[in-house]
């Protein structure tokens, strides 16, 4: 019961407490412990000094039983003198026991006895305790007894020598008497000695005894201090081991996601308030966390509406840019080909508005296009070789009649430590370029317009790095509006938005493409004083080796007639977009048939031989997509297939071509590009 209350004890108590008490234990243990051995060291001393003194009472009495013998021989006075000093010490010795033997003795008395039995004063004190305390001890006891005994036998020795020295200063002395008296002296003095040895070696004895005693005592104490030091220190470790342990195993369960365990508060001590801290914290995590998956889970719902929201604007946009670009397609391919007829002034000034307005909305199509597929994350980077002086030289062609309808100079210049060919996407950095170019055009009244591409330093052998630059001397920007013209559907004033129209977009798009490509943007202008854009793009170094496309590995589709006119099938849905490509191919002198749809363009295949098919996506019946499938897999043909479809999306392109079509022109087409793919698709000299 005492063990269970000190055990809940010390698991109620501070650490520092149950030190305390620990060491104030063994303290305590190992005072009682000294206090013994110095108890043991003065009473073995008192011991010693019994011995001691009852060596001096033997060689006095001795002394005394030899003077007066001598005394009895030579009837010397001084011999019988001697006797009498001799009997100081036995004397002094029995003082100190008959006082020591009443109730309450006069310590006094009792030290004067021993002084005059010629103890040691320092061992005086020693052995009066030692009679005291241990009188009714067997061997402090039976020597007590022998000493009384000798005490009798001394008086007796007294009586006779007292008799002897009557019988010597009598005048009437007999020799006869004295011989007597002495032989008598002989025999007290023959028991003495017996009383000597017996008082001697219950001394021993006790001594053996007390030395084995004391020695035990102290074994005792030195267990005790061990076994109380070692039982302690293990019921504290095992307190504070126990309740770290369990808090340690609590946490590994919390790391490993069981949120709700919690630790055992054992005590009331530092680690019991470790402990409901550690819960009070696992508990405020829990909560937390809790509240974290709460707000994951709502906005991954979020997320998945604005996926959602993205999927169904994305697939919006692609429909409707696929339902406009269709009759688009038609209005510019017509347009284009009445360019090429007889037309007078105003019919021309009607073809050109026509035209005008025509790639305004195509412009705002792509624009709106582009910016949801960047937006959503839909572009998709090509990394392919291509020649920067090319793509400028491409840029400048587009550029240049607007350029001199606003009578502004146009210069491009290229690095010549560029080379000729860098890896990378052409198709993005002509966007690029062409929207800062043609805003550059836009808002210049006169002057010009310059675009220069410069190689810099590069900290990685394996990358090109170019500055591009598009400097005009228009009206500038303001430095407040620097920011915001990045911004969708922003421009710097309604007034530009009312003079020179436009979304808004192009700058937006300009800068997610080169976000994109890890590309960096920066503006320069002061109203007045022009405007200047430059970016910087890395690009790939080309391998002098060539890659060559799954298209060029195929085998050429052979043509019955080398010199004949190319045969092509149109298949399209459309009846404005058949006739628009039917007067295409007409133009440059190419035979075409037609299928309404993917069903029909199979069945046509079998019955007649083609060049080339120019193959529409989204049709009734069967699309693009499965009649390339049975054409390539079933048919086991490897003519020539332009995907020609209103759809505009990379990912399109890269479906038509994983499918095995040879090439990708979104309409509305540019005839001219049309015409020159299907002479290259079929290997003739243009």
């Amino acid at each position: 019961m005492k063990n269970y209350f000190l055990a809940r004890w010390l698991s109620n108590v501070s650490i520092s407490k149950k030190l305390y008490f620990t060491v104030g234990l063994m303290a305590l243990l190992i005072a009682m412990e000294l206090g013994t051995l110095m108890f043991s060291i003065k009473t073995l001393s008192s011991v010693r000094a019994l011995v001691g003194a009852e060596g001096l009472w033997s060689k006095a009495q001795k002394n005394a039983a030899f003077f007066l013998q001598k005394y009895g021989r030579t009837r010397n006075t001084a011999d019988y003198n001697e006797y009498h000093n001799c009997l100081k010490v036995p004397l002094g010795d029995s003082k100190t026991r008959r006082e020591l033997a009443k109730p309450d003795p006069d310590m006094s008395i009792a030290r004067q006895g021993f002084l005059e039995g010629r103890v040691h004063p320092d061992d005086i004190d020693g052995a009066i305790k030692l009679f005291r305390r241990f009188h009714k001890i067997y061997y402090i006891n039976k020597a007590i007894g022998t000493w009384t005994k000798g005490d009798s036998l001394m008086a007796e020795f007294m009586a006779i020598g007292d008799e002897l020295h009557n019988e010597i200063i009598s005048p009437n002395s007999s020799d006869e008497k004295i011989s007597q008296i002495l032989s008598k002296v002989d025999n007290i003095n023959d028991e003495l000695t017996l009383l000597e040895d017996e008082f001697s070696f219950t001394l021993g004895e006790g001594s053996r005894w007390l030395t084995g005693l004391i020695l035990k005592l102290l074994l005792g104490l030195v267990l005790t201090v061990e076994i109380c030091g070692l039982s302690i220190t293990i019921l504290v470790s095992r307190g504070i081991s126990k309740g770290l342990n369990n808090i340690i195993t609590t946490a590994d369960k919390i790391g490993a996601g069981d949120f709700s365990s919690r630790a055992q508060v054992y005590s009331r001590d530092e680690i019991g308030i470790l402990a409901s801290a550690f819960n009070d914290m696992a508990e405020k995590l829990q909560q937390d966390i809790n509240a974290i998956t709460h707000a994951e889970e709502k906005q991954k719902a979020s997320k998945e509406i604005a996926e959602k929201s993205l999927a169904v604007k994305g697939n919006f946009l692609a429909n409707m840019s696929h339902e406009i670009r269709t009759p688009m397609n038609a209005v510019i391919g017509f347009t284009k080909l009445m360019e090429g007829t007889k037309l007078d002034e105003h019919q021309q000034e009607i073809i050109h508005a026509i035209k005008v307005s025509s790639q305004s909305l195509m412009t705002l199509i792509n624009d709106i296009l582009d910016y949801s597929r960047l937006e959503s994350g839909k572009i998709v980077l090509e990394r392919i070789p291509f020649s920067i002086k090319d793509t400028v030289e491409s840029l400048k062609v587009l550029l240049q009649q607007k350029a001199e309808e606003k009578k502004l100079a146009l210069w491009l210049n290229v690095d010549a430590n560029i080379p000729e060919k860098v890896i990378g996407d052409p198709a993005r950095l002509m966007q690029i370029l062409l929207n800062l170019s043609d805003n550059a055009i836009k808002f210049t009244e006169k002057g010009s317009v310059a675009i220069s591409v410069s190689r810099l330093d590069s900290s990685d052998d394996d990358l090109i790095s170019l500055e591009f630059k598009v400097k005009d001397t228009g009206k500038g920007i303001p430095e407040d509006k620097f920011a915001e013209i990045f911004e969708r559907f922003t421009q710097v004033s309604a007034e530009t938005t009312r003079k020179h129209g436009g979304t808004g977009l192009g700058l937006s798009i300009v800068k997610g493409l080169l976000e994109l490509q890890n590309g960096t943007l920066s503006l320069q202008s002061k109203e007045g004083d022009g405007t200047l854009f430059t970016f910087n793009i890395n690009y790939g170094k080309a391998s002098t080796v060539i890659a060559i496309t799954d298209a060029q590995k195929q085998t050429p589709h052979p043509r019955e007639d080398k010199d004949a006119p190319l045969n092509i099938l149109v298949v399209e849905d459309n009846p404005i977009n058949q006739m628009l490509a039917m007067h295409v191919l007409k133009k440059y002198k190419l035979n075409a048939d037609l299928a309404e749809n993917g069903e029909m363009a199979v069945a046509k295949m079998k019955e007649k031989h083609f060049d080339l098919i120019l193959m529409d996506i989204q049709m009734p019946i069967m699309d693009g997509y499965e009649a390339t499938r049975i054409i390539r897999n079933e048919l086991k043909s490897n003519i020539p297939i332009i995907a020609l479809t209103a759809h505009a999306m990379s990912e399109e392109k890269e479906k038509c071509l994983g499918m095995g079509m040879n090439d990708f022109i979104s309409k509305p087409f540019d005839q001219k590009h049309l015409y020159d793919t299907i002479i290259r698709l079929c290997n003739v000299p243009a």
